[in-house]
């Protein structure tokens, strides 16, 4: 009976956990193992959730597509905006030097104002400017070529503290604009910011732009698993790979050993389980060095990941979801249109994106400065002080009155290319020791990390293409360029 142990619960592993529930036979088992004591506590749960179908590298791109059309084909089956928020948002880039007005663009005062927001540059002592200093994490990456241009994994915007915007194929981006309703006509337009209408640039339509909200995706990834009969070991981590020396043919064993309230059994003995596994696939995001040398401490090569920092908030907004005025017909307001956007701009030493999502809340982050590596994602400490330059712009483009709702610090996983690595690793690359030999000429030990910036995005189509690698199957897209670590 093959069985395959994931590890790490996040939108990563539970992807590989899904499709593969969808495409293994019905005796294939899964494992996942989670250490957190909650579930979604970092980037899977508090991520912007911002999808995008044609803004990758080239050598993403493939997984890129198939990860997008496999968000939309999921969300069309189950009620994905209603479930789990995904909407397809068109894209904007904000001029913020250019943006800010002393009104949002359907106050009657809007269009009378001339003096709010003319002024250039990142000074402190404008009205309702964020006067903000900028941080470099400066991370050891190598995303760009030699000679300057961007490198495969197409990340440099991310590690200049540039705009995501940077990143839309520019194809897209004069599509986009040549199909779009202009600015003054209203259009897609966010009118829940107090910006102005020109300073806004539309570079992508609702066809190759959407968004999710990530931990409602997850719970539902997991609602799923479950339903097929995937089991959680959680809070639990994987402690060794072994199998009995002196019986040939005895099977190789991962050790799970369970934390917090479950890390004892009634007579104090720590409470272990020993899963026969074929395959392994190491999920841990920001983590994945550390889980891989616990299990193979021999190992000739170690999967080189960095780690980015990532704050966040989400509040409510006057102007968000907007309301239209009462008609003759009806003595109150109305809701009017809730397309949701995502817009991106740079804002003295950081590039805020701020995404206006279905349930009426408003994801703003973008700020990353170097934060150490928790232990686990739980035990972060979020500064206050960076909290507070993130809720700096969410003031000035939506409005004194915000109300805070959550505030989040999360951590994403770089590869020192820029790019994902997904792959089967080579028995040599695991050392001396015990390690999974495969079922049926298919199987062994697999990572699925170093996604960066795109985690929610690529989640579906590397979920599929890990498990299909698993399954022994050609894969659904061409990651040979993901394979290189």
């Amino acid at each position: 009976m093959p069985t395959t142990v994931i590890l790490g619960a996040g939108i990563i592993g539970l992807s590989t956990a899904h499709s593969l529930s969808l495409l293994a036979p019905p005796e294939h088992r899964i494992h996942l193992v989670e250490p957190a004591p909650e579930l979604f506590s970092s980037a899977s749960g508090k991520a912007a959730g911002f999808v995008a179908k044609d803004w990758f590298a080239h050598a993403i791109a493939p997984l890129g597509n198939l990860s997008f059309e496999l968000h939309r084909a999921l969300a069309d089956k189950h009620n994905g905006r209603a479930r789990w928020g995904f909407t397809e948002s068109p894209s904007y880039s904000l001029d913020y030097d250019d943006a800010l007005s002393s009104s949002f663009p359907d106050d009657p005062a809007h269009h009378s104002d001339a003096s709010a927001g003319d002024a250039k540059g990142g000074g402190g002592s404008e009205p309702g400017r964020a006067s903000i200093d900028g941080h470099n994490a400066g991370e050891q990456i190598s995303v760009s070529e030699p000679n300057g241009s961007p490198g495969q994994g197409g990340l440099d915007w991310l590690l200049n503290n540039e705009s995501r915007a940077t990143a839309a194929d520019g194809d897209v981006v004069e599509k986009a604009q040549s199909e779009s309703a202009s600015a003054h006509d209203g259009g897609d337009l966010p009118r829940w910011l107090r910006a102005r209408p020109e300073a806004l640039q539309v570079i992508s339509d609702r066809r190759s732009t959407a968004q999710v909200h990530p931990r409602q995706l997850c719970e539902f990834l997991l609602e799923q698993c479950l339903a097929a009969g995937v089991t959680l070991h959680q809070p639990a981590r994987a402690t060794k790979v072994w199998r009995d020396e002196h019986d040939p043919a005895a099977v190789t064993r991962i050790r799970v050993e369970y934390l917090g309230p479950l890390a004892q059994t009634s007579d104090g003995r720590a409470r272990t389980v020993d899963i026969p596994c074929d395959n392994i696939v190491i999920a841990a995001g920001c983590w994945t060095p550390q889980v891989y040398t616990t299990l193979f401490p021999n190992a000739s090569r170690i999967p080189r990941i960095k780690h980015r920092a990532g704050y966040s908030v989400t509040f409510k907004a006057k102007h968000w979801p907007p309301v239209r005025a009462a008609t003759s017909s009806s003595s109150s307001s109305v809701p009017a249109s809730s397309v949701c956007h995502a817009v991106f701009t740079n804002a003295d030493g950081f590039a805020p994106e701020i995404f206006s999502r279905p349930n009426g809340e408003v994801w703003l982050g973008g700020l990353n400065p170097p934060t150490p590596l928790p232990e686990l994602p739980t035990d972060a400490t979020l500064d206050p002080k960076e909290i507070e330059r993130l809720l700096v712009i969410g003031r000035a483009l939506c409005g004194e009155d915000i109300a805070l709702r959550t505030e989040g610090l999360c951590f994403r996983p770089l590869s020192v290319t820029g790019r994902p690595i997904i792959t089967r690793l080579h028995e040599a690359d695991l050392g001396d020791g015990a390690k999974p030999g495969g079922h049926d000429g298919a199987g062994g030990v697999y990572v699925a990390t170093g996604h960066g910036p795109w985690g929610i995005s690529l989640s579906l189509g590397t979920g599929r293409v890990v498990s299909e690698m698993v399954l022994g199957r050609e894969t659904s897209a061409d990651v040979k360029a993901l394979m290189k670590w």
